[in-house]
């Protein structure tokens, strides 16, 4: 499937280049080209050590990489069902713009126009995934205690489907087409595995500017002071404006996950969780509903 920004062919830049290349790779060309990548990213910032991966970190990136796999698998029915979506949306008459709108504008504006609502809808859908009823689907991904660029891939279907939702419906309204998101969704995916991996970098004075994997590190972090905090995917300054910003220094020492309250990196396990936790959540609330009360008996005689 080819996407595309839209972008006229005068005007093309590296990024539009950069995507065609990756597109023209097979599924295990561009794995293989991951792999490779942050290796050398790793060597290059912390030298040859960092190609030594612990038996644990080894174990997550397996599990990882079978939830890449299955991501891949499942990727096709969400771009079957985005029409679908995208159609009940026009058919609710919700308001939009034409896509039209983005034509005479120059495209870098209209490229910033376009992540910057990518990553407002997502920021918020990330609050939302916070919270207690969506938190199991998407602890999975919180749950790698040896995170690396690979962790990235851990998402449930469940927490995707949440997240391609809302997606549609925000890129909708502004008359981005399913090819324009799918590009978008593109270059993220690619900036995602470079904040999740274990490089101990801020970006110096673009700090507010492009999340860094510091700042994503701390988003994972296991510690009480860094829990609910640095939502943003792209633009950290979202945080600073909404109360969320956390990042006072190197984060590459402390702890990732959520504790003992998942199963490890056991891929089935971790696939089931979220349902088992919204049972027991169910079966919580059961309990502590009121019991109707007893009617009283009626006294003999």
């Amino acid at each position: 499937m080819n996407f595309s920004l839209g972008l006229p062919y005068t005007t093309k830049k590296w990024v539009e280049v950069m995507l065609e290349f990756i597109q023209s790779l097979n599924e295990w060309q561009f794995h293989a080209a991951l792999i490779l990548a942050f290796i050398l990213l790793g060597v290059v910032s912390r030298g040859a050590v960092s190609a030594k991966w612990s038996k644990s970190k080894a174990i997550s990136g397996i599990v990882n990489f079978a939830f890449l796999k299955l991501t891949f698998l499942y990727s096709g029915l969400f771009f079957f069902a985005l029409p679908l979506l995208q159609g009940w949306y026009d058919g609710m008459g919700f308001p939009q713009l034409s896509s039209e709108f983005w034509d005479d504008i120059p495209w870098p504006v209209t490229a910033l126009a376009l992540l910057f609502m990518y990553d407002f809808t997502l920021y918020w859908v990330h609050r939302l995934l916070h919270t207690s009823v969506l938190w199991p689907s998407h602890a999975v991904h919180h749950s790698d205690t040896d995170m690396n660029f690979l962790t990235w891939s851990r998402g449930h279907p469940a927490e995707q489907i949440v997240i391609a939702s809302a997606l549609i419906l925000s890129s909708t309204w502004l008359g981005i087409s399913i090819e324009a998101i799918a590009g978008l969704a593109l270059i993220r995916a690619l900036h995602q595995y470079y904040v999740h991996a274990n490089l101990d970098w801020d970006h110096g004075p673009l700090h507010y500017l492009l999340v860094s994997p510091r700042f994503h590190r701390w988003h994972h972090v296991d510690h009480p002071d860094a829990y609910d905090k640095n939502f943003a995917s792209i633009f950290p300054f979202l945080d600073k404006i909404f109360g969320t910003y956390y990042n006072p220094h190197s984060a590459f020492d402390m702890p990732t996950g959520i504790g003992e309250h998942t199963p490890g990196h056991n891929l089935v396990a971790l696939t089931t969780w979220p349902f088992m936790e919204w049972a027991r959540m169910i079966g919580v609330k059961l309990k502590r509903a009121p019991k109707p009360p007893v009617a009283p008996q009626p006294s003999e005689g």
